[in-house]
């Protein structure tokens, strides 16, 4: 009875994984297809006429890209950060456009692009043209870009919402519920204000972190607080103590207008009457519009944003891997038009062994490699940047973070509470180092010790070349510290604060092109690659669903980090 049952156990559990995977056939077969329709249809360009009195509409609730990875999930194009940039200079040109109208309603930026938009607001008002943001609630992530408005309007009624505080952030901590479970991670720090998975190997914050992440959040509102009492020609101190004291807190649009926290009140539907706001145009129907003209010198706009990894794949479309930072780096380089590059790093960082084959290709370039730090740039990310000739951050850019940590992950409490037994058979003493369920011995633990030490001097010289900083000094600004955009300037790690399009123009000053053009560089999976992928996604999922349950995990921990605690916004 038992040999019968345990065969139609198999039996089920046979044909449960044919459905499975069938599924996922039928599953990818239909994404190819969407794929196919959608790249067809984005195609058809209808066409755009702009009449008098357009306002250019810039919409930022779906959030924006870095880069334009393709894919077959997209349903829409994104704009990334250049193209809005490129949007608002060449508004602030056209004649029949007389100002922008932005629903900030939801603003789903970080605060480094909210500062390079704001930058751009600022050149475009300066052509006589006004920019106008209206809002149904103001919090204190979309007030960020409504100060550079114009106006900021919101409807005449009690329940739209003024909420502007201080900052408040949880961090979650696991050791308790892992100590629960019987699982333990074993987090090797270089440089004690190395954060990255101490969530995991501790039960609180650790006081260098907690130092750290304080610093940076104080200057941040700081900064916020300095920046709103500047547009809204409010007194600062008054403003700071408004907002500490909650007084800035549920109140109505009508209070706000009194106090200066905006500037008039409009229900949406009278809006464009009672502002003279004539036809919208959104910005993505209005970049078809703009005509290019092809020019003999050229700078080349590559991008390095997401994880770092050291192999690509489906995965690499939002993250930096090696092959495809080589490809891109190398046709710039070839190209005879290109006469500079501009490296845009948003990356928080990720494999220590990409990162220096990165920094590698980077160096050896034989054009100017300017860097465009966006919200975060440390860790691997600031390792890769290291490599360039000069580097550019905004105020609210996360940078540093010079440090190096490995996470090994133990279940043998785990396998314990099943009452699982495992035996083993090896031979050598360090054969094991990768496995989950045996506990991690104290060689184990210097042989990680010893090899993290060695990349994080390797680090250390790679930037003080770079940044020509005496080794001695830099010690004290490396250990995982932070720094935001503008310390990074006090402490030598960057050189300028300018956004992107600040870089770019630095670059062609520098490098006496008085008539030039950008061409973004990006490494485009063709129909055929984009298939294999998704293939090879389907081959892995067979995999896992064929393996058994302990063998289908693995964690190679011979391959340190560089990577950051936390993502800012």
């Amino acid at each position: 009875m038992k040999m019968i049952l345990k065969y139609i156990g198999k039996i089920i559990l046979f044909f449960s994984k044919q459905v499975f995977q069938a599924a996922l056939v039928v599953i990818i077969f239909l994404a190819i297809i969407a794929g196919v329709l959608t790249a067809t249809l984005t195609e058809y360009k209808k066409e755009v006429v702009i009449e008098k009195n357009t306002y250019l509409e810039l919409d930022f609730s779906k959030g924006m890209i870095e880069k334009d990875g393709g894919g077959l999930f997209k349903l829409e194009k994104s704009l990334n950060l250049y193209q809005v940039l490129e949007g608002i200079k060449e508004a602030s040109k056209e004649p029949n456009i007389d100002g922008i109208y932005m629903d900030i309603d939801r603003v789903d930026l970080s605060a480094n692009h909210i500062e390079e938009i704001g930058e751009a607001l600022d050149k475009f008002k300066k052509s006589g043209k006004k920019v106008y943001a209206f809002t149904r609630n103001i919090n204190n992530q979309n007030y960020r870009l409504g100060i550079y408005a114009t106006k900021i309007v919101m409807p005449p009624i009690q329940s739209a919402m003024i909420d502007l505080s201080g900052y408040y952030r949880e961090f979650n901590y696991f050791k308790g519920l892992a100590d629960y479970v019987g699982i333990k991670f074993n987090v090797i720090h270089i440089g004690n204000y190395k954060a990255y998975g101490e969530q995991y190997s501790k039960g609180k914050m650790s006081k260098e972190f907690k130092k750290d992440i304080k610093r940076v959040y104080d200057r941040v509102y700081n900064d916020r607080i300095e920046e709103i009492s500047k547009r809204r020609d409010i007194e600062e101190i008054a403003m700071n103590k408004a907002v500490l004291d909650g007084e800035l807190v549920m109140r109505n649009p009508i209070y706000g207008e009194k106090i200066g926290l905006i500037d008039g009140l409009s229900y949406q539907s009278e809006f464009d009457e009672k502002y003279e706001v004539g036809n919208k145009l959104s910005l993505e129907d209005y970049l078809t519009t703009i005509k290019k003209t092809k020019k003999k010198e050229k700078i080349a706009l590559i991008y390095a944003s997401g994880d770092i990894v050291y192999s690509g794949g489906r995965e690499s479309e939002n993250s930096i891997d090696i092959e495809s930072m080589k490809k891109e780096l190398k046709k710039a380089d070839e190209d005879e038009e290109v006469k500079g590059i501009v490296l845009r790093v948003n990356s928080p960082g990720g494999s220590a062994l990409a990162s220096e084959i990165i920094h590698h290709e980077i160096s050896k370039l034989t054009k100017p490699v300017y860097v465009s730090m966006g919200g975060v740039a440390a860790s691997g990310g600031y390792y890769i940047s290291s490599g360039a000739k000069r580097i550019f951050a905004t105020k609210s850019t996360i940078t540093g973070s010079i440090g190096v940590v490995s996470i090994i992950p133990e279940i043998s409490g785990l396998v314990e509470k099943t009452m699982i037994n495992i035996e083993r058979v090896e031979k050598g003493r360090y054969s094991g180092m990768n496995s989950l369920t045996a506990k991690m011995t104290p060689g184990e633990s210097e042989k990680i010790r010893v090899s993290s030490l060695g990349i994080y001097d390797e680090f250390k010289n790679r930037v003080s070349t770079g940044r020509n900083i005496p080794l001695d000094k830099l010690e004290g600004i490396a250990g995982g510290r932070i720094w935001l955009g503008e310390e990074g300037i006090e402490n030598g790690l960057v050189d300028e604060i300018g956004g992107l399009e600040t870089t770019i123009k630095t670059l062609a000053a520098d490098l006496k092109l008085a008539d030039y053009q950008v061409i973004e560089i990006t490494e485009k999976k063709g129909m055929y690659e984009i298939i294999l992928g998704y293939k090879n996604i389907y081959s892995k999922v067979r995999s896992f669903v064929n393996a058994p349950m302990i063998e289908s995990v693995r964690f190679e921990a011979k391959k340190p980090l560089l990577l950051m605690p936390y993502e800012f916004n």
